[in-house]
């Protein structure tokens, strides 16, 4: 037989209140929670956690696995210059300033350009 475990104290009866009048009865407190240690499933360091957090990770490698992210830039204007597409002839705006701009293609002809030209290499050779 498993013991169980002791019973809470019922709190005291309520006393009749007089109308108009509200009492008020406080609970009990809540137990603090503590922070919780675990092993960090990269490198193997003790890092603390509070009870709400689930990470498998110490920060340090959970920051290396995050990807970089570039601060976006607050009121500044993007510089766009325009270019023609030297196959096709299609006027389009890129946010960069390419070396040549005589020698420059749209998007769509760059990205069939370099799928012809990967085409062209073994793939072994690709890595």
């Amino acid at each position: 037989m498993t013991p169980r475990p002791p019973a809470r104290p019922e709190p005291p009866p309520a006393e009749p209140a007089s109308p108009g009048v509200v009492k008020i009865q406080k609970r009990e407190a809540k137990p603090t929670v503590t922070t919780r240690e675990k092993v960090c499933a990269t490198c193997g360091r003790t890092f603390r956690l509070s009870p709400e957090e689930k990470f498998f990770n110490c920060p340090h490698c959970y920051k290396k696995t995050q990807p970089v992210r570039k601060a976006a830039r607050k009121n500044e204007a993007q510089i766009l210059t325009q270019i023609v597409c030297v196959e096709c002839g299609t006027k389009e705006y890129v946010d960069f300033v390419p070396t040549d701009p005589a020698a420059a293609f749209c998007a769509s002809c760059f990205s069939r350009r370099k799928r012809e030209l990967q085409a062209l290499i073994p793939h072994k050779e690709r890595r």
